[in-house]
């Protein structure tokens, strides 16, 4: 082995010296990687009010990131497979998120695209899979050092089953945290709002009655069923209903009396009471529930005009 080496004009401290250039390198981009992470976390505020799962699970990987990262970055050879699995496990991890998409009312294909469209989520992945690269240019280099040995043993523990090791102990850390973060806890039942109204009593299908509607005080329902849209009577006699759920990403909106408009607790959007976009990032207004009134006024919603993309 050693002559096969010599011939390709490899030895012991070329190896080292070109594994420990490469290790810093990863180190480097893991740190980066940590950094797109932490950035998402602190601004994407659908990670905390519509997944929280996920959430914690880039946590878990921010944390991984920096410590294998800081590890490499001053050349600690055992953490050489350990990056690479949880380069792959990131990488995983962020394009899986986008298959979820359906649980949150979201198309996938409009999901990838606003991922793909933050330059931090772009960012971590970019830094991830240049991470995977270094380390399959660095094979040959650590082959040749886990073949070697020393005092203390293999200069390099680089093997399949090291990183499948590897792989398996960072994936454990994350269902443990995803798991944790699912439990709910109980928490203090509060009163409805007194700007609600309730369906009770009403015949089926129906959500409220004309005559019961008061000026700015809303009446929640699903419509169609999972998505949450609200009725509201305006000043001018007119009844306006939409859906509640966010036109940027799908968050669940809330209207807010004492401005007079439905705010998305996400990202900021705003509209007004008829669905109109008053704020970004939002481009497109709320999708308006379409009502029929009978003759003894009460109000069923009977479809949805111009969907978007959480109507799926």
């Amino acid at each position: 082995m050693r002559a096969s080496d010599s011939q390709r004009g490899l030895s012991k401290e070329a190896a080292r010296s070109g594994l420990d250039r490469l290790q810093v390198g990863i180190g480097i981009l893991l740190l980066l990687s940590a950094t797109a992470g932490s950035y998402l976390l602190l601004t994407d505020g659908s990670l905390w009010n519509l997944a929280l799962s996920h959430a914690v699970g880039l946590i878990v990987v921010v944390l991984m990131d920096v410590g294998v990262g800081l590890m490499s970055l001053f050349s600690v050879r055992r953490v050489y497979v350990a990056s690479l699995a949880a380069a792959v496990l990131a990488i995983a991890l962020q394009l899986g998120d986008i298959l979820t998409a359906p649980q949150y009312n979201m198309a996938v294909s409009y999901f990838a695209s606003y991922l793909f469209g933050l330059w931090a989520f772009d960012l971590l992945l970019a830094c991830q899979f240049v991470v995977v690269v270094l380390g399959l240019l660095g094979r040959r280099h650590a082959i040749f050092l886990s073949r070697m040995r020393s005092r203390r043993g293999k200069e390099l523990d680089y093997s399949r089953r090291g990183f499948v090791v590897s792989l398996g102990a960072f994936a454990t850390m994350v269902g443990i945290a995803a798991v944790l973060s699912s439990i709910k806890l109980p928490v203090p039942t509060r009163q409805p709002q007194s700007t609600t109204t309730t369906t009770a009593g009403m015949p089926a299908g129906a959500v409220a009655n004309k005559n019961a509607l008061k000026v700015g005080s809303p009446v929640y329902f699903d419509y169609p069923a999972g998505y949450s849209s609200m009725l509201l009577l305006l000043s001018d006699g007119t009844i306006s209903a939409v859906s509640l759920l966010c036109t940027h990403v799908c968050c669940p909106c809330e209207f807010i009396p004492s401005a007079n408009e439905i705010a998305c607790p996400c990202h900021g959007s705003l509209f007004d009471p008829t669905g109109k976009v008053i704020q970004g990032p939002a481009l497109v207004d709320l999708p308006k529930v379409l009502l029929r009134t009978d003759s003894n006024g009460y109000i069923y919603p009977t479809g949805v005009d111009s969907p978007g993309p959480c109507q799926v």
